[in-house]
Parts: C-alpha cells; structure tokens; sequence
C-alpha cells in the first residue's frame, strides 16, 4: 500500500519531535548538572593530551613548512616521493628539535630561579621586617607629629607581625600543601605536553592524509557549494587566527629579547627568569605586560638594590611604547581586524571563563568569530540590496525605505590609504611563498603533459 506523505505536516512532525528530544535533554541536562559536569571534566582530563596533540601540530605546521620549503625545497620539489618523504622528515625532525630545545630552555632557566627565589625571600624575611622596622623608626624619629598622630607605630607593627603569624600559621602550612599541588599539577602538565607533542609528529607527517579525508566527510555530508563555501570560510578563519598566535609569539620573543638584553645592561639580578615572565605576558594583548610587570617589580623590590624596581617600571613603559608603535605594527599589522574595545571584552570574557589560557586565546578566537557574523551580516545587506559599509549607517537612515534599492555606483566610503613603497616583512615571505609554489605548480604541469 502506497502512503501519501504530505510534506508540510511531515516536517511540522519533524520539527515537533526534534523540539521534544532537545526539551527532554535539556532539562535531563538541568536536572543532573553535577553528574553531566563530572563526566565532563572526566572527558577533558582524557582529551586533554589529544587536543594539545592537534593544537601543537596546528601551531607547528608553518615551521615545518617553511623549513621543508626552505632549507629543503630541492628535496620537496622533487618528482619521487621518497625523496618528497626524506625532506618531510628531516624538516619535523628539525622543528621538533628546535621546539623541545626552546622548552628544556625556558624551563632550566624559570625553574632553578624560582625555588631560589622562594627560598631567598623566606631565609632573609627576618631582614625585609628589620628593614621595614627600620624604615618606621626613621620616620618616627624625623616626624615625631606623625608618630604622635599614628601612636606607637613600632609597637603597632610588632603586634601586626605577631598577630600575622598566629593567626595565618594554618594557611602557611595550607600554602605550602597548595605548593606541593601546584608542582605535581606542573608535572601533569608536562606529561600531557609531552604526549601532545609525540601526536603530533604522526599528525604532521602524515597531515595531507589528515587534510583529505576531513574534506572528504564534509563532501560526504554537505552538498558541493556548501562544502566549498564551508571550506573558504575555514580557510579564511584559519589564516586569521594562526597569524594572529604565531605573529602575537614573535612579538613576545622579541619583546623578552629586549627585556633580557635591557635587565643584563642595568645589571639587574633575576633577567633571564624576567624575560620569561615577560614573555608569557606580552603574550596577553593590551594588559599583559602590565599584569607581568607586577611579579617583576615585586622580585626586584626583594633584591639587594630595591631602587631596580623603579628602573625597571620605567623601562618597561619605554619598551611597550616602542612595542606599540613600532614592533607590534611591523609583525602584525591588522591580523586581528578588531576594534580595540572588542580585543578588551574579549580578553575580560576569556579571563573570567577559562584564566590564562582564555586570555590568551580570546582575542583570535573573538576574531574569528567577528569576522564570520561580519560576512553573514553583508551577505545578508547584499541579498537585500542594501549597503555594506558601516560608514553609510552613521547618522541618518531615514533614506533606507522599503523601496530602497542600493546602487553599486553610489559613493562609497574612501577606503584607507595602502602602503605599498614598504611591505610587512611576513607579507613579503607570504608572496614569495606563494610565487614558489606557483612555479612548482607550473613545473609539475610541464612534467605531466610529457609523460602523456
């Protein structure tokens, strides 16, 4: 027997049936928060090492790339895939050494110093609170009014001292168990880290492969314009975000170059573990230096010369000045495209969600995002036939009626003024990239049409 289906009430049934599952998982979801929750972080911990795996082989690829296109074209060039293969893995092998080395670095240079740093501050506690004590007394003696208006202030930071230790002798003890925690949370990391980075080298070297078959499900799936539409849009938000991490690392490199270069000058103790510190933070847009200059300021106030706090504050606004104006610019450009307040909400959201790591992946996740609601509002303003630009809706609308049909010949909005006697350096090695492999994909013609 033969059903008629009506296809407007087939898919109002569809569209029922879909609202009543999502409606019961959601309020299963609600009901058993602390449950689902658990899994969760269960399901984290596990797929914590695969996706550092993934991130790491994402972030790694254009070192390998330019070193495989590079150092070892002639090999990567060649017709043979064994030969294609060798350059293949001398070029991994060669970014894995170099980014293993540059861990090993930063972690025999932070860790060393910190636990002396540690274990200084508390083995000379008793000559900071002799210093301070000393401090109160010379303003006591060379201010009687101010010691007359404050009391005793000597008697009253001696009861603070003590009054400290007995109250606070718990959350020492506490702070030193939390320590402990810390270090094996380090640990954690590291072996994480570690198993992150050994996928990676399978995901790196075999990445075409990795490439093909996730175009072949998204071909699988979607229909042919969307699968493409859907792949340009990948593109685009891949090249947005990867500049804008790799591009946001170089300038960090070069700013904790500066500052280890700057501190070794000054003669200032602590620079190499500064220069790490300050490099994590620059990593940070617009209020990480400032956060990192902090924790700087504070070891140099613990050192033998407190006054190379104050030198350091002032260099730090003279080297982000310099940052800002001149090294952020010549790296970067416009690799975001984000206004300003968009890269501080963005920064604030990350933070309060995630910590260090929403700090340091909100503003190319924010562009990304902002860059595809972008495109669908214009490709939604240009099915209307309305205009695009946001300079044509400042002020009066009053023009835009339901009639209104925008005209390409209209005036547009002068665009910004394009350099062109001096080139970013990173848009130069992008265009020389790209007229390599423009010549290697006209030699590969030349080859194929004289073997047929």
């Amino acid at each position: 027997m033969k059903i008629n289906w009506n296809s407007k009430y087939f898919t109002i049934a569809v569209y029922s049936t879909i609202s009543v599952i999502v409606s019961a998982v959601a309020i299963m979801l609600i009901f058993n928060f602390e449950k689902v929750s658990e899994k969760l972080t269960f399901f984290t911990t596990v797929a914590t090492p695969l996706i550092i795996g993934v991130f790491c082989a994402y972030l790694l690829n254009p070192l390998m790339m330019k070193l495989e296109n590079g150092l070892f074209g002639k090999w990567a060039g060649s017709d043979s895939a064994k030969v294609r293969g060798r350059a293949r893995g001398f070029s991994l092998t060669l970014t894995m050494v170099l980014v293993l080395a540059a861990l090993l670095l930063m972690i025999l240079l932070v860790i060393p110093q910190l636990v002396t740093n540690i274990i200084a501050i508390f083995n000379n506690m008793d000559s900071y609170i002799a210093t301070v004590r000393g401090f109160i007394e010379k303003i006591s003696g060379d201010y009687p009014q101010i010691a007359e208006f404050l009391g005793n202030p000597l008697d009253d930071f001696s009861k603070f001292i003590t009054g400290i230790w007995n109250q606070y002798s718990n959350e020492l003890l506490g702070f030193a168990g939390n320590v402990a925690n810390g270090v094996w949370a380090v640990i954690d990391t590291l072996k994480n880290v570690f198993i992150g980075l050994t996928l990676s080298v399978y995901l790196l070297a075999k990445k075409e492969m990795f490439v093909g078959q996730s175009k072949k499900l998204v071909f699988a799936f979607v229909k042919a314009d969307r699968a493409q539409r859907f792949l340009g849009v990948c593109r685009e938000a891949s090249k947005k975000f990867l500049g804008s991490i790799v591009g946001k690392i170089i300038e960090a490199f070069i700013v904790a170059m500066f500052v280890f270069i700057g501190c070794t000058i000054m003669r200032m103790p602590y620079a190499p573990l500064i220069a790490v510190i300050m490099f994590v933070f620059n990593l940070i847009p617009f209020i990480g230096p400032f956060i990192g200059c902090i924790p700087c300021c504070l070891l140099l106030l613990l050192s033998e010369n407190p006054i190379n706090a104050l030198w350091f504050a002032i260099f730090e606004m003279i080297l982000q000045t310099l940052d800002g104006n001149v090294i952020a610019p010549w790296i970067l450009g416009d690799s975001t495209g984000l206004p300003a307040v968009w890269i501080l909400i963005s920064i604030i959201i990350g933070g309060g969600l995630f910590g260090m790591l929403g700090m340091l992946l909100g503003v190319p996740v924010c562009a990304v995002i902002y860059m595809l609601f972008k495109d669908f509002v214009e490709s939604k303003l240009r099915k209307r036939k309305l205009p695009q630009h946001t300079d044509q809706y400042v002020g009066s609308v009053d023009y835009i009626t339901a009639d209104y049909v925008y005209d390409e010949s209209e005036t547009e909005p002068s665009p910004e003024p394009v350099i062109t006697a001096k080139l970013p350096f990173r848009e130069m090695v992008r265009r020389k990239r790209v007229e390599i492999s423009k010549k290697h994909r006209e030699r590969d013609k030349d080859i194929f049409s004289k073997r047929k």
